[in-house]
């Protein structure tokens, strides 16, 4: 007659039963984490919005791909590269 198996290999990390609950094991996570980080205000206003293409040297644009890779890393959310220019021409316009 054989043994039962080991089945300690399958045991899961999280408990499945927060899925099913909409993920609130996950979202009290991202709380915990965002409470320790300071996060600066982003301008979300709904407006209507037009593509504007402009061509900028490449230092500029590194500089700014590598900035929104850090401010997203520090907040857990997305700041995409287009925040940044909006929340920075805003600044300089005084709006």
């Amino acid at each position: 007659m054989k043994a039962k198996p080991n089945t300690d290999q399958f045991k899961l990390k999280k408990d499945p039963s927060s899925f099913l609950e909409g993920g609130a094991a996950d979202a009290a996570d991202k709380v915990e984490k965002a409470q320790t980080v300071v996060v600066q205000p982003v301008i979300e206003t709904k407006v209507h919005r037009e593509q504007k293409v402009f061509r900028l040297p490449l230092d500029l644009i590194n500089t700014l791909k590598r900035e929104a890779y850090e401010r997203s890393m520090k907040t857990g959310s997305r700041v995409t590269e287009t925040e940044l220019v909006e929340q920075s021409l805003r600044m300089f316009f005084g709006k």
